[in-house]
């Protein structure tokens, strides 16, 4: 987990916030008539919650865009054995998703949707997919 690993990454940018917010916080107290020192205090202990908390956050942000992006390989790779399975092309409803959304994605992005033959196959339990005979009653 994000949040468990490598937890020296959290402290040195804890360290590194507490050094940036004491240097802001001293400057800023001499320059409002404040003892710098206490100044520098505060902010200095502001800049290590928000550095270390914003390692921590980063970590497990960026352990989630990994397991998108793991998901978005296998959706890929998968697209026909998915599409069978549930009737949807994984990736032609990202596509369909992410230009609903508003985002703009390049024409390029039809090229990687696969055409595959479960795009024939009729989607209600009642009907017979072109092309084969009904089953014979037994």
């Amino acid at each position: 987990m994000a949040y468990n690993s490598n937890p020296e990454l959290a402290g040195l940018a804890g360290i590194i916030g507490a050094a940036v917010g004491g240097y802001l916080g001293y400057n800023q107290a001499a320059a409002v008539g404040m003892e710098p020192l206490q100044g520098a205090l505060i902010l200095g202990g502001a800049g290590l919650v928000l550095g270390s908390a914003g390692a921590f956050v980063l970590k497990s942000v960026m352990q989630f865009v990994i397991y998108v992006i793991m998901l978005g390989v296998i959706s890929y790779f998968l697209q026909g054995p998915i599409e069978k399975l549930t009737g949807v092309n994984p990736a032609k409803a990202a596509v369909t998703t992410l230009r609903g959304w508003g985002i703009p994605l390049p024409d390029s992005a039809d090229k990687l949707i696969k055409e595959t033959e479960a795009e024939d196959v009729a989607t209600d339990g009642d009907s017979v997919p072109e092309g084969e005979a009904e089953p014979a009653p037994q």
